[in-house]
């Protein structure tokens, strides 16, 4: 019988947790309570097992009490800390990298182009005439616009090992670790036509697009951001809804 209690009762409470746990005990409790009620008078040696199995199943179920709140308790608060990590790591309107996040990736990713002699680019996009979206639509609107220009990047970079992430306002980049230049304005011109290739409710929506890659040992993420920016606003120079 003690080797039941002890079992049970700590099983009880990990597949029902706490509060159910805690509620099932209480109820066994409640049901030896009532058969002391309803079949006695037992003898002294009777009572003596009935109250010895009361005393360990109380104090079992106390202590597995204890120790399933502490559990729980470390549990969600890993989850909560998971959750801000996520959300600082993640834009919260368009769920791509936010600024921070897509700086230390490609830092990351230059980090290692450096060390293995390998290729990589960026791409640089931003949203035409997304003011004027704004301004006669107004800002619900434009956050729809980002959240779909957003989606169709990731859906457009694949699982390829790309990032997306906003820089900024309007802005997006994509990283792309591995890829030259050549390769990496493909990869532009179908994210241009992604774009621009079905509209948002009765919006046609295009975007500007620029690429650059990385240049040797001395290259920074600045010079690199900065080249592919460069191209991007040639490319809005030249009428936009094209890749330079």
């Amino acid at each position: 019988m003690f080797l039941w209690q002890s079992v049970n009762v700590p099983i009880s409470f990990l597949i029902l947790g706490s509060r159910w746990g805690l509620g099932a005990n209480v109820l066994t409790l409640l049901t030896l309570l009532g058969s002391l009620t309803l079949h006695g008078p037992f003898s002294m040696a009777q009572l003596a097992d009935w109250l010895t199995v009361s005393l360990t199943l109380t104090i079992t179920t106390y202590v597995s009490y204890l120790i399933m709140t502490f559990i729980e308790g470390n549990l969600l608060t890993h989850e909560q800390d998971q959750g801000r990590l996520r959300a600082a790591r993640q834009d919260a309107l368009t769920m791509v990298y936010g600024r921070g996040a897509i700086e230390e990736e490609l830092e990351r990713a230059m980090n290692h182009s450096r060390q293995h002699n390998t290729p990589m680019s960026v791409i640089v996009t931003d949203i035409d005439h997304f003011k004027s979206v704004n301004d006669l639509y107004g800002h619900a609107t434009g956050d729809d616009v980002l959240r779909a220009v957003a989606k169709r990047l990731r859906r457009a970079v694949g699982s390829g090992g790309g990032m997306v992430g906003r820089w900024g306002g309007e802005e997006f980049i994509v990283l792309l670790p591995g890829l030259a230049k050549p390769e990496a304005l493909v990869v532009a011109e179908r994210l241009r036509r992604e774009i621009s290739g079905q509209p948002l409710a009765d919006l046609e929506i295009t975007a500007s697009f620029g690429v650059a890659s990385y240049r040797g040992a001395n290259d920074t993420a600045d010079q690199l951001f900065g080249r592919a920016d460069q191209a991007m606003y040639e490319a809005k120079n030249l009428g936009r809804n094209a890749v330079r």
